[in-house]
């Protein structure tokens, strides 16, 4: 039978769920993913664009984006960001899978890719993408129980329960204190809803934007998956940064995500101390351990002193269609597509769970979902 590719339209919402709850490897109830799925895909706040791949009346196929904006060497631009590419085993011999990644290429705007699975990053390559800098990540472990969950669900995550058998209160290390640039400078809680600090200080290559819409959106994630802290960083009356961070349960406590770091001023003094202030106030709050991706060199250097250490890069890949230099600098983290939904934390959680309740299990999330 003929495959058929085509945008996503809200009759194809049933198949389409049901392959996604495949791709997300999904351990937990079906409640939550009726949640999920909605807040993740029918009430998003970016443009974005999911193409699919049918056979018959079976969607055997799946590719999300974004459409985010950039600062490319000053100039505000959208670039679109691909996530949850998943085909059926079955159909990857086709080439069903990379049928959907070049309809998205065929898209006006630039593309962006950090990380992936190893035929991903395979594959970019031979679909003519061009590398771009290393995004790394870093983590800061503050409890002994937190970094041996970290590490079971990475290698063994079905026993990363076993986590809790460890004392909570072993402490493994502590932020190193922040040191304010200025006694002028001083921080304050930013409130969903409430507007944003104007950030955009002159920076070459290519630099990741957060906007009013898409920190109201992540703000307003489902309780359960995660809860966002949002800081402004002022000196005197000027904002000079802003932190997006969140706070996810795990199987063993309290993880955190520090989303993203916007700056109007590089001064190296300055991000040591936004760094390390959030990172205290993370730390105040509960949380074992936090992790952030960065790649622009002064603030990989302020999560450092900060007490973060590297662990394993991620190559990342860029896309134009009509062949433009690439970015030669990248400045991006967590907020890239979905990368920062808590995915594993949330399958570790429930892994050996009982089987999903009946009832919701069986009713499609685009029945309870209101059309972006």
């Amino acid at each position: 039978m003929t495959i058929r590719v085509t945008v996503m339209e809200e009759n194809l919402r049933p198949g389409f769920e049901r392959l996604l709850i495949e791709a997300w490897g999904q351990t937990w109830s079906a409640d939550y993913a009726v949640d999920l799925i909605r807040w993740r895909y029918y009430e998003r706040a970016a443009l974005g664009q999911t193409w699919v791949a049918i056979d018959g009346t079976s969607c055997v196929a799946i590719l999300d984006s974004y459409l985010r904006p950039y600062l490319l060497n000053g100039s505000r631009v959208l670039v679109r960001e691909p996530c949850d590419w998943f085909c059926l085993p079955e159909y990857r011999p086709r080439g069903v899978g990379v049928l959907l990644m070049k309809r998205l290429m065929d898209c006006d705007e630039p593309m962006l890719s950090i990380g992936g699975t190893p035929p991903t990053l395979a594959i970019l390559p031979r679909l003519r993408w061009t590398r771009l800098p290393e995004v790394t990540k870093l983590v800061l472990p503050l409890r002994v129980r937190d970094f041996a969950a970290t590490a079971l669900r990475k290698w063994w995550p079905a026993q990363e329960p076993l986590a809790r058998l460890v004392p909570g209160k072993i402490p493994y290390r502590w932020p190193k204190r922040p040191i304010r640039p200025h006694e002028a400078a001083h921080v304050v809680e930013w409130t969903p809803g409430t507007p944003l600090p104007v950030l955009r200080g002159a920076q070459d290559g290519l630099v990741e934007l957060i906007e009013q819409a898409d920190a109201d959106w992540i703000a307003g994630m489902p309780r359960w998956l995660a809860q966002a802290v949002g800081l402004v960083f002022f000196l005197g009356e000027e904002p000079v940064g802003f932190t997006l961070s969140q706070i996810e349960p795990s199987a063993a406590g309290l993880d955190a995500c520090l989303v993203h770091v916007q700056l109007s001023d590089h001064a190296q003094p300055l991000v040591n101390w936004i760094i390390a202030e959030t990172a205290s106030n993370l730390a105040a709050r509960g949380v074992g351990i936090i992790r952030c991706l960065a790649s622009s060199p002064s603030k990989i250097a302020a999560l450092e002193m900060a007490g973060f250490f590297r662990t394993t890069p991620r190559p990342s890949y860029w896309w134009q269609r009509d062949r433009e230099p690439a970015p030669t600098q990248l400045d991006a983290g967590y907020l890239r597509a979905d990368d920062a939904v808590p995915l594993a934390a949330l399958r570790g959680r429930h892994l050996g769970a009982p089987p999903a309740r009946a009832g919701r299990a069986d009713r499609s999330a685009a029945s309870t979902s209101r059309p972006r």
